[in-house]
């Protein structure tokens, strides 16, 4: 029995070393039991044990490998029926990764291949900017021209049921307007300037709003108040104007007497802020009300036409200025003062202006008709093209100076007032000026 048992274990271990190379069963020789060493009582169990064991050596013995199944279970995969050392790859895995790789590679090269194989797209043409900026201008147009016909539609409507008394009226609120919004963009910018604080702050000039309004009082006063006063009420010219006088000193007395008790650590800052001010409202009642002032006298002495023959040439003018500038600009006026005035605009609007200026006269003045009307108007109409812009230009530096784009937002698309009337505050004392020595009143 026993030399059975031995006889029986030599050929088991004949036939399983005769599939393997030496150098494997060297290294595997260690790990192997056999079971014919062990007692019956122990094959029972260790069956399991072997069973896996004896897949583990068959497959490393191949070249596989074991490869874990999501569900914990483990699955073997072949790789060749050869023997890799420990700790290499096989050599069937390595050439499989390298497959795999350069398939990878190809397809990452494919998209490329295909995107220099297939022709350029014709790029879209490009659109100029001279065409963009045409556009612009054409829908800004637009957008200005809806309220500029109900504006004038207004005006009309007003003075057809009012008179020259509705025209006296609405140049009172325009001046103020103008006033107000001149001064408040000053305002504005010096705050900004001061991190917030203005004049008329705790630490300033806390009765600067009270003394703007009193210089304005004053200059309407000065301007058209008195002739108005002196017709509608009982008080003489001569009391008005000392009445006026007496508005002057109290105006002087009031802002030094403000300056002297003032209790600031930084009162040089504090008053050349304040001084800067009242420059800009001085010079608003000047250049702003007391131009606009002479409509009121030219309506008085010479009637509705001729404020409002002058008024249409600037508006024809300033119309023009913009459609030739649109369409024909190319050389800047003045590009450092106001960047979208061109030359083309200029002269297009001056020989328009000019072209209508005798016929509307003609149209307004009627059957009853002046000596000289084309010689009036046409001196009108030069003035308007020559001078009146000017006045936008000076408007428009203000602007650029403390930073503004208009002066308010009064009238949709246009701005404030001032935007609106900054050239025509600059005809008004000319067509005053021109009658009073080439047009007798009656006329």
């Amino acid at each position: 029995m026993r030399a059975t048992k031995a006889s029986f274990l030599l050929l088991q271990i004949s036939s399983y070393l005769s599939g393997c190379s030496s150098s494997s069963f060297s290294r595997r020789r260690s790990s192997v039991t056999p079971r014919a060493f062990e007692s019956p009582s122990h094959r029972g169990g260790r069956r399991d044990i072997d069973n896996a064991h004896h897949k583990d050596v068959l497959l490393d013995l191949r070249g596989g490998q074991q490869q874990e199944q999501p569900g914990g279970a483990s699955t073997p995969s072949y790789h060749g029926n050869y023997v890799s050392p420990v700790g290499e790859e096989p050599k069937a895995a390595s050439t499989a990764a390298r497959t795999a790789a350069a398939a990878t590679v190809v397809e990452a090269k494919a998209p490329v291949a295909s995107a220099v194989a297939a022709p350029p797209a014709v790029p879209a043409p490009p659109v100029l900017a001279s065409a963009t900026s045409t556009n612009s201008k054409l829908s800004n147009l637009q957008e200005r021209t809806g309220p500029a016909v109900i504006l004038l539609a207004a005006t009309y409507l007003l003075l057809k049921f009012t008179g020259a008394n509705g025209l006296i009226g609405l140049v009172f609120v325009i001046q103020l307007a103008m006033y107000s919004e001149s001064t408040s963009v000053v305002e504005v910018f010096t705050k900004k300037n001061n991190g917030g604080s203005s004049v008329g702050g705790d630490d300033g000039i806390v009765s600067f709003p009270l003394q703007k309004w009193w210089w304005f009082a004053t200059a309407m006063m000065f301007t058209s108040g008195r002739k108005m006063l002196s017709e509608y009420t009982s008080v003489t010219m001569n009391q008005l104007n000392l009445a006026t006088f007496g508005m002057t000193a109290v105006s002087l007395v009031g802002a030094v007497i403000q300056l002297a008790m003032l209790s600031s650590t930084a009162a040089e800052d504090v008053y050349r802020s304040y001084l800067g001010k009242v420059a800009c409202c001085h010079f608003s009642l000047l250049f702003l009300v007391g131009q606009s002032s002479f409509w009121v006298k030219t309506v008085k002495e010479y009637g509705l036409v001729w404020v409002l023959f002058p008024a249409l040439l600037v508006v024809v003018n300033d119309t023009m200025a913009y459609i030739f500038g649109v369409l024909l600009g190319k050389h800047k006026l003045l590009p450092r003062l106001s960047p979208k005035k061109t030359v083309e605009g200029f002269v297009g609007a001056g020989i328009s202006t000019m072209a209508v200026a005798a016929p509307l006269l003609r149209r307004m003045i009627g059957k009853d008709g002046i000596s000289n009307a084309g010689r009036h108007s046409f001196t009108l109409a030069l003035y308007v093209s020559l001078v009146s812009p000017f006045g936008g230009f000076l408007a428009s530096a203000v602007k650029r100076a403390h930073g503004a784009k208009d002066f308010g937002a009064l009238i949709p698309g246009h701005g404030g007032a001032v935007d609106r009337f900054d050239c025509q505050v600059v005809t008004a004392p000319f067509v005053y000026l021109y009658l009073k020595n080439f047009l007798p009143a009656s006329s």
